[in-house]
């Protein structure tokens, strides 16, 4: 059974790292292993995550995002069965939250990921991606 998941959390450092871009190719080849497909939105103190694979693996990572200390305020947004990936392409994209953010504030300008509907935030990354990115 196929899923697609969305979460947030923050970053636990005073001062936002690079910790999501510097380990990206690691998170790419981890996914691959598990067919688990998504975008990771980072930066700001702030990481919006889309995944997107087989139930299972898909929850177990989601478990071992809730453990890892590097970030609080972990909540789930949203949590889907779906018939075909829409993230089919990127064993995991990197999207800055900034710029992220920067197309859903023309239409939503109060966005805050943790008040704001889950549906709406997958629905801004997924067209962010279709209008600006190329496959990873």
């Amino acid at each position: 059974m196929l899923v697609r998941l969305l979460y947030v959390s923050k970053e636990i450092a005073e001062q936002p790292s690079k910790f999501a871009e510097s380990n990206l190719e690691k998170f790419r080849k981890s996914n691959q292993a598990n067919e688990i497909t998504g975008v990771l939105c980072s930066g700001e103190g702030v990481f919006l995550q889309v995944l997107e694979g087989e139930r299972s693996a898909v929850n177990k990572l989601y478990v071992d995002i809730c453990k890892d200390q590097r970030h609080i305020d972990i909540e789930l947004l949203h949590f889907e069965e779906v018939t075909e990936r829409a993230f089919y392409a990127w064993s995991m994209d990197h999207i800055p939250v900034s710029t992220l953010y920067e197309m859903i504030k023309i239409q939503n300008p109060e966005f805050d990921p943790y008040l704001s509907s889950g549906k709406l935030a997958l629905k801004c990354v997924i067209d962010y991606l279709r209008l600006n990115d190329e496959p990873k």
